[in-house]
Order: structure tokens, then C-alpha cells, then sequence
């Protein structure tokens, strides 16, 4: 039986397509062309019972969980398998480096899986940055962005966290694009939970700093998306 994304997703997806609008700035906006269309937080509610139920998970079980983990772990090997998973993605990220026309992109993406998957070891190590091939991102979201596909409202997802209509759809694509994904449904689980974990062993401390740092988490969560995703378009 193969790993499949939650079809809740996708209905949640296609019902928040009808709901009221309520609106706030379109980080994507730029000078030339100021009549973008507004981003919408129509189910402002939910979304924030969602992200309560998020932050919830992280402090009550990952981070319980994680910091388990680093006494085990030290950091140069959670450092590693964050690269191995890393380097699992790379079918995402050369597929959507063509579909963006970036082909030297898609070219330096193969050269570095190859070089990373022998020479490091599957991917636990990086010597292809340090041989001047650096990493392409690309993500479906971020192609769709590209041929100015609108945004979409905002959403808080189960487990996934901040996104939009459009980044939904981008999560759907990427998964597809995943080898993971077409493992058996117990190695599929196993190494998405053990992604998860070495993430937040990793970057927790800044998901807590930043709620430290104000008033209201959801809105500056909510912000801070919306910047990297602007960020990731304008490079």
C-alpha cells in the first residue's frame, strides 16, 4: 500500500475557494505591478484553531522528543541527515528548475545529487557546495508563482503549518515528485516522523524565539511566510 497525501487537504483546499474574504497586503506585490490581487485570511479562524493545535504538537511531543534526540545525536549528525533528506528532494527540485526555464539550474541540481549521493555518501555530506555547485532551490509553489498563478488565500496546515492555496497545491506537487512517497506506507510514515523530529531538533529554537519576540504568533508566523515565499520568487 503506497504513502498518500490526507484527501482532507485537498477538500480544504477546494472549499476555502468559496469562503468570505477578509484581506490583508499581498507580500508578491511589486512596484510594477500594484494591482496584484490582495492576499485573503477568510478562514482566520480556523487557521488560528489550527496553528494552536500545531504549536500544541511541537511543544507537548516534538519538542519533548527532539530534545531526546540531541542527547543522542550531536549536531554534525543531525546536520547530516537533514542533508540526506535534503538530497531526496532533488527530483523537485530539478523538475521545477525546468519548468522555471532555469536550465543551468536544473544542470548544477543533477551534478550535485550525483557528486553528493557518491562522493557524500548518499547525501550525508555536501562536498559539491564546497566545489562551487550551489544548491537551486525550486519548489512547485514557487514555479506557480512564476507564471503569475495567484496566491490564493491563507492556510494553516495540520503538521505542515503555514501556506496558501496555491502552496497546498505545491505540497501536492512536490509529494508527488518525493521517492518517499512511494515507499510502503510504514517507511514512508517512519522517515517523514524522523524528518520531522531532526527538523525541530534543528530549527526549533526559532519557532520559540520568534514567538517570544511578540504578541501575536499567528499573524508574525503568518508574515514571515509570506516574506520567504517572496523572497524565494525575487531570486
Amino acid at each position: 500500500m503506497k504513502a498518500k497525501l490526507p484527501i482532507a487537504l485537498l477538500m480544504l483546499c477546494a472549499c476555502a475557494a468559496f469562503a468570505e474574504e477578509k484581506e490583508f497586503q499581498d507580500p508578491f506585490a511589486t512596484e510594477d505591478a500594484a494591482a496584484q490581487p490582495k492576499i485573503a485570511d477568510p478562514l482566520e479562524r480556523v487557521n488560528r484553531a489550527i496553528f494552536h493545535f500545531n504549536d500544541k504538537l511541537y511543544c507537548w511531543v516534538l519538542r519533548p522528543i527532539s530534545k531526546g534526540y540531541r542527547t543522542v545525536a550531536p549536531k554534525p549528525v543531525r546536520d547530516s541527515v537533514e542533508r540526506l533528506f535534503d538530497n531526496v528532494k532533488y527530483p523537485a527540485r530539478v523538475v521545477n528548475n525546468v519548468l522555471e526555464g532555469r536550465l543551468k539550474g536544473a544542470g548544477i541540481e543533477t551534478t550535485r545529487f550525483v557528486v553528493n549521493s557518491t562522493v557524500g555518501i548518499g547525501g550525508l555530506f555536501d562536498p559539491a557546495t564546497r566545489w562551487n555547485l550551489k544548491k537551486q532551490p525550486a519548489d512547485f509553489d514557487q514555479t506557480l508563482a512564476i507564471y503569475r498563478i495567484p496566491t490564493g488565500m491563507y492556510l494553516n496546515l495540520p503538521v505542515l503549518g503555514p501556506s496558501s492555496l496555491r502552496g497546498a497545491v505545491g505540497v501536492v506537487g512536490d509529494a508527488a515528485l518525493n521517492p518517499v512517497r512511494y515507499l510502503d506506507t510504514e517507511w514512508a510514515l517512519g522517515l517523514a516522523g524522523g524528518n520531522i523530529i531532526n527538523a525541530a531538533s534543528l530549527h526549533g529554537a526559532e519557532y520559540e524565539s520568534l514567538k517570544e519576540a511578540t504578541l501575536d504568533p499567528y499573524v508574525a508566523l503568518r508574515s514571515a511566510y509570506f516574506e520567504n515565499r517572496a523572497n524565494a520568487v525575487k531570486r
